[in-house]
């Protein structure tokens, strides 16, 4: 029964993950500018600065790692650590956690590759491979720099 329901889960993640990297996929170039303007935008009603957020090289693989780890969580908020790895094709539980698919873009030279959970609050980073400035994302969707 466990093994049921955890792969019914599993199966409801890999297809939300793959839809949303999918809807991510189809935007075009024009609509590019748009993102970066509303993601700007969000960032400054969050209290955010707009220069921050429109300098943000990674925020697209911020946001999908936020993405991930928070349809994880909407399926099962138990989980203390998510990690992100490149090697699986679907959620699947390895080293005592729940181990989710993400690929990061060659804009970040490095993604944080497992999250922590506390409370339903946690912080992922990744660093610029052109400016090699370190981005982080909490679990509201924020961008700063990292301190």
């Amino acid at each position: 029964m466990k093994r049921n329901t955890m792969l019914t889960r599993s199966l409801g993640l890999a297809i939300a993950v793959t839809a949303t990297f999918g809807l991510a996929a189809c935007g075009s170039d024009d609509s590019s500018s748009t993102d970066s303007s509303a993601s700007a935008t969000t960032a400054a009603a969050d209290g955010g600065s707009d220069t921050a957020a429109a300098d943000v090289d990674v925020a697209e693989d911020l946001e999908a790692a936020r993405t991930a780890v928070a349809d994880a969580l909407a399926e099962d908020d138990s989980w203390g650590q998510i990690m992100l790895a490149s090697d699986v094709k679907a959620p699947t539980v390895k080293y005592g956690m729940l181990v989710v698919p993400y690929t990061p873009s060659d804009a970040a030279s490095r993604v944080q590759g497992t999250v922590t959970i506390t409370d339903g609050a946690y912080t992922i980073d990744a660093d610029s491979a052109a400016t090699g400035e370190t981005w982080v994302i909490d679990q509201d969707g924020t961008i700063t720099a990292a301190e």
